[in-house]
């Protein structure tokens, strides 16, 4: 697994920016990008897709769905499926908050990765392959998130997956080691194959699975909503 991270140091920012300039700034107070929190209140209107083939879709789990209001800044979006839908926050705690509404597919996938012999250990190995199936079918509308924390907390890595249905998903990245951190560029991505996961998903041992977790998009963005930025910790 990769532990290096390549930063550049930047001047702190203390600026919000947003995915869709021209319309109102919304707070929402210590916000993240996590798949099942919208940082809004309002009723539950989260959309899923509907899902193809019982063979592809990933097992069965107990999941909570968290929905909100539409945002200002995408009125007429109940799900992150525009640019719309995500603001960054950069200040020491740097964040990319999905402002639409979500429907977690599985539980958060947590690792515990020591950089030192570069191992990972989950609590819940069911989260890691419900994640693996729900990537591998592509076929479903929600999202996953799948979380590294090195060291205890002297570094992480954070991907949350926001899946369209068609292989594609708008997908937030960020990576931080000690007092720095950047984040990818935020957009429009193709899933890796199908075949990958499936061929992770047989694996027996939980570190492969964790380094098949590490990349799961090909290419560039197709759009890109929040360029790559860096901050510091």
């Amino acid at each position: 697994m990769r532990r290096t991270l390549d930063l550049t140091a930047t001047t702190l920012l203390a600026v919000t920016l947003t995915a869709c300039p021209g319309t109102d700034k919304t707070t929402a107070g210590d916000a993240t990008s996590d798949a099942s929190t919208t940082g809004t209140t309002g009723p539950t209107t989260g959309t899923t897709g509907p899902t193809t083939g019982p063979s592809t879709e990933p097992p069965s789990t107990d999941t909570d769905t968290d929905t909100g209001e539409p945002s200002a800044l995408c009125p007429e979006h109940t799900a992150a499926d525009a640019c719309c839908c995500f603001e960054a926050h950069v200040n020491l705690s740097s964040t990319v908050e999905n402002v639409c509404g979500t429907t977690s597919l599985c539980p958060a996938v947590e690792f515990e990765c020591s950089e030192i012999d570069e191992t990972c250990t989950a609590a819940d190995e069911a989260a890691v392959d419900c994640v693996l199936a729900a990537l591998s079918a592509g076929t479903m509308i929600g999202a996953l998130t799948i979380h590294w924390d090195i060291d205890n907390g002297y570094g992480q890595r954070k991907i949350d997956v926001y899946l369209q249905g068609d292989r594609t998903a708008y997908v937030a990245h960020k990576e931080e080691l000690d007092a720095s951190g950047f984040f990818e560029p935020v957009g429009l991505y193709d899933l890796r194959e199908a075949a990958h996961f499936d061929a992770c998903r047989a694996e027996a041992d939980l570190q492969a699975k964790a380094d098949c977790l590490e990349t799961v998009v090909e290419g560039e963005a197709s759009e890109v909503c929040i360029e790559s930025f860096a901050y510091e910790t």
